[in-house]
């Protein structure tokens, strides 16, 4: 039994800790976990400690300090249980345990346990974290031990809470400081995100504005950001109940139609807070990226094998799996099916290639010609590791590297069992995973408020049930009104920067407008003269020759209605686009003379990237920059990278021409900062500017190099799609 004199004496030790002027959160978790295993008898120990959906080891006995830092999934360990309980754990013979236990038991390293001792960190009815202990000798922990551990781990609890505490409360005057630096909005909100995540020990979200009765998404954790731009009704989702309540809400479960309103007020003894229970009519929590999946009626699942000189350790000889799913209530015929199993085994070496190599371009590749095949557009080529099956190659919005349990899904079961799974109905299979990957199970939503205006929401989940608290609403709340100052003053400085664009917009239309209707007038007019017909007839190429300027000048209409229209309109939905057939498009637009020759180095197979039909116009609008800068002629190489960042394809852009000084490069972007232009076409500095917009609205980014009398190079950065 622990002694209360030796129980005041830790509080005392770490009270004063505490007191210090400066404290080191790591410090003091190795300084809480010394003091409390100095009173008991272990073999190994650890302190765990939650972030968001995960325990994190923040601190552990000197034989384990390699430990520090793993994490966990709180629902897949012991420690992980004892939270969710909220009571210990003891295993006083751990060849007895329950299944229960056995399931999510790990074993540490160099080390045959006998009995496992696990407390959790409790404040109230929330558990922040757990102590583990464990020791070579069966029974080694009785009721004495958990009684013991127990009193002391309320004292410590309180304690990483004010720590915490403290903590939060240097970081908020941190990020005041640091959202006050930054004016464009994508830098706010990304900050915005970012810090509030950090905040709540969360990994998904969302920065939402705002626009009468829809919110549209800024920011997105997303990766490929596919929500970016997704608009949301105020009366039909669960971000839109903050907007409606003026308020935080936590919804503890997406599924249902509860959730709790956060009512935050400050009084004479400090802040007072409480939930109240509110209901919809029906849950309003929408899958917007998997709401095509949604319909899906069947799924076929194939086992990949292939020699063992590409693949070692496959698993009874399969090294992959090859997933296809439709929404058609007939399902794949058994033509299909077939189709489908003969492909993977004439195209196993090739299958066996990507997987072994990890080269997606390829995955993807064999995996659309598999869709195509059977007609759909949902399919995964997925590789054993463990008892998950990962994610390689998808169609779908679930990102590369989701993993997915072997003993709970249909292409678990192919793989285990070795032959080629059909579910025709995937309703009635209790193994279909309808959501792969992390799916969402818990959200809170804080509202961002300026005065009496609302500007939209900050928006966090969490694939753990409840895993919000009070705790985290409030720090939020806190936090959000710091976050909607600096949105409210990016939105200020971007209103005056696209009126100041506005105005100059105005002045190149009306300026413009007048000579390309006076030039489109002027060939309307000579086709009308009586001698026309024999103009044509001396001159045959004179057809082509005008055709070619009536092309050229209905682009640049169509150019200055988009300027006109790019300021004020909700920029279109991202989709998947084919990148070759988008710079096809802006090179067939572009008047290259002869004397300039253009080089493509693109992958073999077409890659699609996250944008809207605006793509081709950034490519046009590069190439034509490009054709202006090699007057005499030069080269124009356009480069495609999909093997260097995995969610990225990074494209390169670059000619020969006369380059930019680099004294211009830092502004080259901004409106008003032209690229040298042609005599014929004078610059009105707006084009690389638009081009940049439209990129950063892709959820991509675009930088430029360039050295005089060598040539420029402009590199984009854009969102790979489907995987």
């Amino acid at each position: 039994m622990l002694e209360p004199g030796t129980l005041i004496r830790i509080s005392q030790n770490l009270l004063r800790q505490l007191l210090q002027p400066r404290i080191e959160l790591v410090s003091f978790f190795q300084y809480v976990l010394d003091q409390t295993l100095d009173v008991l008898e272990f073999d190994v120990g650890w302190m765990l400690l939650k972030e968001g959906d995960w325990l994190r080891i923040v601190a552990a006995d000197k034989q384990h300090t390699d430990d520090v830092g793993r994490t966990f999934l709180i629902s897949d360990c012991l420690s992980g249980l004892s939270m969710l309980k909220k009571g210990p754990i003891c295993v006083p013979d751990l060849s007895e345990m329950p299944d229960e236990y056995r399931r999510v038991y790990k074993s540490p390293v160099g080390y045959v346990m006998q009995s496992e001792l696990v407390i959790p960190l409790l404040i109230g009815d929330e558990a922040i974290g757990a102590f583990n202990i464990e020791s070579v000798r069966v029974g080694a922990f009785e009721a004495r031990h958990v009684e013991a551990l127990g009193l002391l781990s309320g004292h410590v609890a309180a304690a990483v809470a004010l720590a915490r505490t403290r903590q939060e409360a240097a970081a908020l005057s941190s990020l005041s400081l640091d959202l006050s630096r930054q004016t464009e909005m994508n830098d706010v909100v990304r900050s915005v995100l970012t810090h509030a995540l950090a905040l709540v020990q969360g990994k998904f979200g969302q920065v939402l504005l705002r626009e009468e009765d829809v919110l549209t998404v800024r920011f997105t954790t997303n990766r490929p950001p596919q929500d970016l731009n997704l608009s949301v009704d105020v009366h039909d989702s669960i971000c839109g109940l903050a907007v409606l309540h003026a308020k935080p809400i936590i919804v503890p479960d997406v599924t249902r139609t509860d959730y709790l309103v956060v009512n935050i007020k400050g009084g004479e003894s400090g802040w007072q807070d409480d939930l109240v229970v509110h209901h919809t009519e029906r849950p309003r929590y929408k899958r917007a990226l998997e709401a095509d999946k949604a319909s899906i009626r069947a799924e076929f699942a194939v086992p990949i094998r292939a020699a063992s000189h590409l693949v070692c350790g496959a698993r009874g000889g399969v090294i992959g799996i090859l997933n296809v799913e439709t929404p058609r209530p007939s399902g794949f015929t058994e033509e299909q099916r077939a189709d489908v199993l003969s492909l993977v085994q004439t195209q196993a070496e090739r299958f066996a290639e990507g997987l072994a190599r990890l080269d997606r371009d390829l995955l993807m590749e064999l995996l659309r010609d598999a869709l195509t095949r059977v007609d759909t557009a949902f399919g995964q080529v997925l590789r054993p590791e463990g008892d998950y099956l990962v994610i390689e190659a998808t169609t779908g919005s679930e990102r590369v590297g989701t993993r997915v349990l072997v003993q709970r899904s249909v292409t678990g079961r192919a793989l285990r069992t070795g032959e080629a799974v059909y579910v025709p109905d995937v309703a009635a299979d209790p193994d279909y995973q309808r959501y792969l990957g992390e799916e969402m199970k818990s959200e809170l939503v804080v509202p961002l408020i300026i005065g009496s205006e609302m500007l939209g929401v900050l928006n966090v989940e969490s694939a753990v049930p409840g895993a919000f608290t009070l705790d985290h609403a409030r720090i939020l709340a806190a936090f959000a009104n710091q976050a909607a100052v600096a949105i409210d003053r990016a939105r200020r400085f971007e209103s005056q920067k696209l009126a100041e664009l506005g105005s100059l917009a105005g002045d190149i239309v009306h300026r413009l407008n007048n000579p390309l209707g006076a030039v489109g007038m002027q060939i309307d007019l000579l086709k009308r003269k009586p001698f026309f017909a024999e103009l044509v007839a001396e001159y045959p190429y004179m057809t082509h020759f005008l055709e070619r300027i009536e092309t050229d000048l209905n682009s640049a209409k169509a150019t200055i209605q988009e300027l006109r229209t790019a300021l004020k309109a909700r920029a279109p939905r991202l989709s998947g686009l084919s990148l070759r057939a988008a710079i096809a498009e802006g090179l067939a637009r572009t008047t290259l003379p002869p004397a300039v020759e253009v080089v493509q180095a693109l992958p073999e197979a077409d890659v699609h990237v996250l944008a809207n039909d605006r793509l081709p116009n950034v490519f046009w609008n590069l190439f034509d920059n490009a054709r202006k800068a090699m007057p005499d002629g030069g080269c124009l190489r356009v480069t495609v990278d999909v093997a260097s960042e995995p969610e990225w394809v990074v494209v390169t852009v670059c000619d020969s021409g006369h380059g930019i000084e680099p004294w211009r490069l830092d502004s080259i972007f901004e409106p008003g900062d032209a690229t040298p232009g042609d005599a014929y076409a004078p610059a009105h500095g707006l084009g690389l500017w638009w081009t940049r917009a439209q990129v950063e609205s892709f959820g991509g980014s675009i930088a430029m190099t360039s050295t005089p009398e060598a040539g420029t190079c402009v590199t984009l950065r854009l969102r790979r799609a489907g995987g």
